[in-house]
């Protein structure tokens, strides 16, 4: 088997061992409970906070269990802030080692050819945030930016715009279980159907575009 092959199929099998671990023995409920028991020590709790976030993609956990976390303990005015630095950041490890990974053999090579073929419809900025703003798995769109060498500051980019009303819902959920504020949480759900129309306007166009060339569609070219 090619070293490269057997490379990738090494650290795919590390990753579903370390997500299963995170899925079915550590419970995020469990761990989160414990971090929000440190609330009243600052320190500790932004440095627990801050490792979670990295650990994060390890082990499978949604970013809005975190968010929804800094929701509670920090309200909306500072939460929301501390989410999205947070969810640029918890985004950035499964991105760098999808990156680096060597892609010249193997699955990851296909992977490859098809995440750049994807970004040449789309647009690396353009279809991240869309991919962002529906909702897709948080790390399999990060793996895939990686897969297809998205320049690393339009990936923190379009992160951050496209995990932002994801991001202000949930920390406005989690300020909401402080506050018995139903209006605020009820709200939540309008916000998200938002992102989600817009994500899908954002790939309408280059969708259509990409059809009509490959004769798919008939009728005139639609400039977006």
């Amino acid at each position: 088997m090619d070293r490269q092959v057997r490379i990738q199929l090494a650290g795919g099998l590390a990753l579903a061992a370390t997500g299963a671990l995170g899925v079915l023995v550590v419970s995020p409920e469990r761990a989160l409970a414990s971090l929000a028991g440190t609330a009243d020590r600052p320190v500790l709790f932004a440095l627990a906070l801050v490792g979670l976030y990295g650990v994060r993609s390890l082990v499978l956990w949604p970013i809005s269990a975190l968010s929804l976390l800094v929701g509670f303990v920090y309200g909306p005015a500072v939460g929301i802030p501390i989410g999205l630095a947070g969810a640029v950041y918890t985004c950035l490890p499964p991105y760098l080692l999808a990156r680096y990974a060597p892609r010249q053999r193997g699955p990851l090579a296909r992977l490859h050819a098809l995440g750049r073929s994807a970004v040449e419809v789309t647009g690396d900025l353009r279809g991240l945030i869309a991919a962002r703003l529906v909702p897709m798995p948080a790390d399999a769109v990060s793996y895939a930016a990686g897969l297809a060498e998205v320049p690393v500051g339009r990936y923190a980019l379009g992160t951050a715009l496209g995990e932002t009303p994801w991001v202000v819902a949930t920390v406005l959920a989690g300020a909401s279980m402080r506050t018995f504020a139903l209006e605020a949480a009820g709200s939540t759900l309008s916000l998200l159907l938002a992102a989600t129309l817009l994500g899908v306007v954002l790939l309408s166009g280059p969708a259509y575009r990409h059809l009509r060339r490959r004769g798919v569609l008939d009728g005139p070219a639609i400039d977006q």
